[in-house]
């Protein structure tokens, strides 16, 4: 009984010796982070206060990848196609997902009711309201999933949201054709670790949309293919990188690393880009990789990103979703000026777009906290582009 006891006391002593020194580690490692996050996190309530400071002291945990690497590996060696219940799945590619059980695509009449009032509440008729549709990375005609894996309808949610708009007289472009025939290869469209496409598929998604913004809208935008030219932009490849999103939540070895390619004109570019958010204020000047493309992510060797979202690769254009930005092109001062209303996917897309407008607004509804509408009807634009993935067709976005 006394050596039961002695056991029992000695594991006990060990686990709280661990716990003591892994917390003085953590404190140690992140004091910086999260006294940063204590002083800069704003909300309306003391329980979001709260939650905000616990959700960025879970995101700085001292060796926080080393146990989800740990966890991730088991899961490969046991051939797994899910990922903590289904928060992560495996296509039949290796690619991962995030996903959830559905029987059918999720209703979306309200969120086309809230856009039409939207369209109708732009005062200037010289501004006309667009909704682009960016692709989701289970992709119709080529992706698929293992037996038991739940598909989430996104894609037939977006064809029924397309298909209400356009009864309602709302124009659209959707990205998701033609994608197959890109000239990409399919398994190089996304990455295989993050939800966003791969930055060679958003500039083709780019070069799309110029065509069809011309076809739809009767415009001379890049009349002479220049700017939608991939020969005319710098291409250089990073090798094994990059782990997004999704790979974040799974480790390095349950998915493999992603290579990563920034891509930037060759051209003269002269550009203005300001924003600001709760931790920083930007004002960047020069060339596009200057002012539009934070190069430090890229530099540094991190393939989780784990010095925060300025460190995700993806996001190293127009450092990662802003509550606000506006970008000046100073080289095209006749050319459009563009709002858009966008999530995440966008980000890469509306960089190279800015090389074909004078000005191009950004505002992510999520974090946007002024009126959007006061903004469109107080600003001279051309165009105000409201543009979510499949996946994002929810209440959320739709903060009209």
């Amino acid at each position: 009984m006394n050596r039961l006891f002695i056991k029992k006391f000695i594991t006990a002593v060990l686990f709280l010796i661990f716990l003591f020194i892994f917390s003085f580690l953590n404190i140690r490692a992140n004091y910086k982070t999260i006294k940063l996050a204590v002083e800069k996190t704003e909300s309306s309530s003391l329980k979001e206060y709260i939650l905000n400071i616990e959700h960025n002291v879970n995101e700085n945990i001292y060796g926080k990848y080393k146990f989800i690497e740990a966890y991730g590996y088991v899961q490969k060696l046991m051939d797994k196609n899910e990922f903590s219940n289904f928060e992560v799945v495996k296509d039949t590619e290796g690619k991962l997902h995030f996903t959830y059980f559905a029987n059918k695509p999720n209703p979306t009449e309200q969120l086309v009711a809230k856009l039409k009032d939207f369209q109708r509440n732009i005062k200037s008729p010289k501004t006309k309201l667009l909704y682009l549709m960016t692709p989701d990375k289970y992709i119709k005609g080529y992706t698929k999933f293992p037996k038991g894996i739940p598909y989430d309808y996104s894609n037939e949610t977006a064809d029924q949201f397309l298909n209400q708009l356009k009864l309602q007289g709302i124009n659209s472009i959707d990205l998701r054709e033609g994608i197959l025939e890109s000239g990409i290869k399919r398994e190089d469209l996304f990455f295989n670790t993050d939800h966003h496409w791969k930055i060679e598929t958003a500039f083709w998604g780019f070069k799309k949309l110029v065509k069809d913004m011309n076809k739809k809208y009767s415009l001379q935008l890049d009349k002479d293919n220049f700017y939608t030219d991939i020969n005319n932009y710098n291409i250089i490849k990073y090798d094994n990188v990059f782990i997004g999103s999704m790979g974040r939540k799974t480790g390095k070895y349950y998915a493999d690393a992603d290579d990563f390619s920034l891509i930037y004109p060759k051209f003269k570019t002269n550009y203005d880009f300001n924003f600001e958010n709760n931790f920083m204020k930007g004002t960047f000047i020069g060339r596009f990789e200057e002012a539009l493309v934070g190069v430090n992510p890229i530099r540094k060797y991190d393939v989780y990103g784990s010095h925060g979202i300025i460190a995700d690769k993806y996001f190293s254009y127009l450092y990662g979703n802003q509550p606000f930005a506006h970008i000046h092109n100073k080289q095209n001062s006749n050319g459009l000026k563009v709002l858009f209303i966008k999530d995440s996917l966008a980000v890469p897309l509306i960089s190279f777009f800015s090389t074909t407008c004078s000005d191009v607004y950004l505002i992510d509804p999520r974090y946007y906290k002024k009126d959007a509408l006061d903004f469109i009807n107080n600003t001279q634009l051309d165009f105000v582009v409201v543009s979510y993935s499949p996946q994002d067709l929810v209440d959320e976005f739709f903060k009209f």
